[in-house]
């Protein structure tokens, strides 16, 4: 486990999985609320059932990130995942209309983001850390996706404004956080040689 601690891939793919699986794990926690916030919605079955769909399209997405970084690459999967979210979290704060079926979108293409995000950082850690080291990399890396999900509703909690009913410092700060995950991927984390290899 100190061995692992030392690796830069543990860091890396640490906060890569607290922003995907962090992430998904707060909109799971705190959407009945945020739904209740924003958009009035009082009603627990109705909320429950609109995080319900929430959790299922995310963790339906999760292989599907994984089979997508088989064929693409994690690198190229963990940054769309990312982006996108970045983008589906600018929407989120316009308010979309939730009697469309826009707000449902948002909040299902957000999941999906998340859930493709999580499953292809794992496939990261499999082919960036040394394979005497790979378990443990994944249990701290694991470990991190569940700190990341314990800050994000202390802020949105701290930063909603009841007079306007929205989140929108909150949302600014996913927003930023995603394309900092977003750049940090794409030009920040250094090939590995299996990496290079795979190309």
């Amino acid at each position: 486990m100190v061995d692992a601690l030392k690796l830069p891939v543990t860091w890396q793919m640490a906060f890569l999985y607290a922003a995907a699986f962090g992430g998904f794990v707060a909109f799971s926690t705190y959407l009945p609320t945020y739904l209740n916030d924003v958009y009035d919605i009082h009603d627990l079955k109705s909320a429950g059932a609109r995080t319900a769909g929430f959790a299922v399209a995310a963790v339906i997405a999760r292989p599907v990130g994984g089979m997508l970084s088989d064929k693409f690459g994690p690198r190229i999967v963990t940054a769309v995942s990312c982006g996108g979210a970045a983008l589906l979290a600018v929407w989120m704060i316009t308010k979309p209309d939730i009697g469309s079926g826009l707000a449902a979108t948002d909040f299902i293409l957000m999941a999906i983001m998340m859930g493709m995000g999580s499953g292809s950082v794992f496939a990261w850690v499999a082919i960036a850390a040394p394979p005497a080291r790979v378990g443990a990399v994944t249990g701290l890396v694991g470990a991190a996706g569940g700190l990341g999900g314990f800050f994000p509703p202390l802020v949105m909690g701290a930063s909603y404004d009841a007079d306007t009913h929205s989140y929108t410092i909150g949302l600014a700060l996913l927003v930023a956080f995603a394309a900092a995950a977003t750049l940090f991927t794409l030009f920040v984390i250094p090939k590995s040689e299996a990496e290079r290899s795979r190309v």
